[in-house]
This record gives C-alpha cells, sequence and structure tokens, in this order.
C-alpha cells in the first residue's frame, strides 16, 4: 500500500494531480470520488473536477456539485466542480472564431466552424478549463474524474502556429496573438506537470474483462509516445472471494482472477489497485469514507 500512497498524497511539498481514465461505465468517478476523500480526509486541501455531462458526481457525493468551485458540506478539506462541457466548448468555438473573423475571409471562418464541430473540441475545451483550475496553487491535491486522451495532449504538444492549423484545419498561419502564446505557456506547463511522475499520477479504472483492458492499454501506450506513464490501475466490480459460492458466481471470479493476471503482465510498471463489487450501489459521504478506509488502509 506505501507505493500507493504515494501515487495518491503529496510527495515533497509538490501538489499531487490524480487523473483517472478508462471506458463509460467502469466507475471512474466513483473511483476519483473515493480518492478525493481519501485525500481530504488525511488534511489535504482536495478539489474533485468532472467532465461528466450527467453530473454523475453530485449523485455520488450525495451533494450539489455546480460550475463554480463549491465546498462539499461533510467533509473537511473537500471542494468540488462540474466543467460544463457544452457551455465550455461554446465559449472555447467562439473566442477561436472571433478571433478568425479579424483575420480570415468567410470561407475561411466556415471551413473552420466546420471543423470545431468534433469531439476532440470538446476534449480540448474541457482541458482549457481544468488549465484554469490546474494553475491555481491554493489546493494540495487535484482529482480529476475523466483524463484528455493523448490524442489531445499531442495535439496541444505541437507548436502553436501548427496547433492552430492542425486544430482548425484552415490551411492559413495567422500572425499569433501573445494572448495565444500565454495560453500556449499555460498549455505547455500543465503538460510538463503531467509528464512529472512525483507531481501528477494517471490511472486507468477498468473492470476485469477482455474489452476495457484493451482499450486501456491502448490508451496507454498512446500516452506513453507524449511522456506520460501509467502509473496506477484500479481494477474495479471484483467479485469477493466469499460471494463466489454459486457455480455461476464461482466461474465469474475465476474468469477475473484471469484477466487480472493479464493486466498485471500488460501493466507491469504499474500499481493495482483491487476494488470489490459492493452490494449497494456507491453514494454518499458515509459510504465514500468506509470505502476509502477499505481501499487506502
Amino acid at each position: 500500500m506505501g507505493n500507493i500512497e504515494k501515487l495518491i498524497y503529496p510527495q515533497n511539498g509538490k501538489r499531487k494531480n490524480i487523473f483517472f481514465s478508462g471506458k463509460g461505465g467502469v466507475g471512474k468517478t466513483s473511483i476519483a470520488c473515493i480518492t478525493a476523500v481519501q485525500t481530504s480526509k488525511k488534511g489535504f486541501k482536495t478539489l474533485l473536477i468532472t467532465t461528466d455531462p450527467a453530473a454523475h458526481i453530485g449523485n455520488v457525493l450525495d451533494k450539489p456539485v455546480m460550475d463554480e468551485i463549491t465546498k462539499i458540506d461533510g467533509v473537511e478539506n473537500l471542494y468540488a466542480v462540474k466543467i460544463d462541457q457544452r457551455k465550455a466548448t461554446e465559449e472555447y468555438k467562439n473566442a477561436i472564431l472571433e478571433d478568425a473573423r479579424k483575420k480570415f475571409d468567410i470561407n475561411t471562418v466556415k471551413a473552420m466552424e466546420e471543423e470545431l464541430n468534433s469531439p476532440c473540441t470538446e476534449e480540448m475545451a474541457a482541458f482549457q478549463k481544468f488549465i484554469d483550475y490546474a494553475c491555481e496553487e491554493n489546493f494540495d491535491v487535484i482529482v480529476f474524474d475523466t483524463a484528455p486522451t493523448g490524442h489531445t495532449l499531442r495535439l496541444l504538444e505541437l507548436p502553436l502556429d501548427w496547433s492552430k492549423q492542425i486544430q482548425l484545419k484552415a490551411g492559413l498561419t495567422a500572425e499569433i496573438s501573445e494572448a495565444d502564446k500565454a495560453q500556449k505557456e499555460r498549455f505547455d506547463k500543465v503538460i510538463e506537470m503531467m509528464k512529472d511522475k512525483e507531481t501528477t499520477t494517471f490511472s486507468f479504472v477498468m473492470y476485469p474483462e477482455k474489452t476495457p483492458i484493451i482499450e486501456a492499454y491502448r490508451a496507454s501506450k498512446e500516452l506513453e509516445t507524449i511522456g506520460i506513464k501509467t502509473q496506477l490501475v484500479v481494477v474495479n466490480m471484483i467479485i469477493p472471494e466469499e460471494q463466489a459460492i454459486t457455480p455461476f458466481f464461482k466461474n465469474r471470479r475465476n474468469m477475473q482472477m484471469k484477466y487480472i493476471e493479464e493486466i498485471k503482465e500488460r501493466f507491469k510498471e504499474a500499481e493495482i489497485l483491487q476494488v470489490p463489487l459492493f452490494e449497494k450501489e456507491i453514494k454518499g459521504l458515509k459510504m465514500l469514507t468506509e470505502i476509502s478506509k477499505i481501499l487506502f488502509s
């Protein structure tokens, strides 16, 4: 457990950033909430950020989460914020198009508008919002539910003029404004932070079945190409041994155990955190606190 503690608590006085990634439905939000409750209980001022449009995080915490940083009553040191993806994307698109209208003709602007209607734009917009929070110095731990993909991060890594071209496929290089340069510097600073293993833990959440394992492994390899290593793998929804008493559940658990071995083989350098399947829905601070004690004791 000592190694996992290093991955979730700040080391050497530096802030800790924890990113949870993985396909939909594997329990990222629950794991992010459990982790944030644990770090805040340990005395670290913690910010929990989600981009989940369904605001599932508020259901898990059983507390309202707004698009402004809100103190979560009932747990000392815990704050949460929801990035409103639609709002963030509109703001992001409008800012780019407003800038483009000053520099390009109407056809180019239309082409940009079409290019901006892509899922990648949503992710870029959400990540830009995350950067605003990541540049704040008054939190000890930031837990990010739903991490940006390697594809998005690679786009942000490109030099500014190329980044703008690829992002918009406008095919024209306009003069780069000071505001764009400043924003690029902030992107670069945060991406450098994400590569620093002491300050950032990049984690994949999965359940022990073939498809989630393969998808997470591919995504982790893509992140490696830009220097971000997967340090933690959370294997969720494992059938407890004491519950595997019928032939059906015995077989399911045996299958899961084989897949856990495959996870260990594929993610050799990562710490593995095994999370049992609970009989009730994970909800409310009392249950989150109890689970955090089980997982991080």
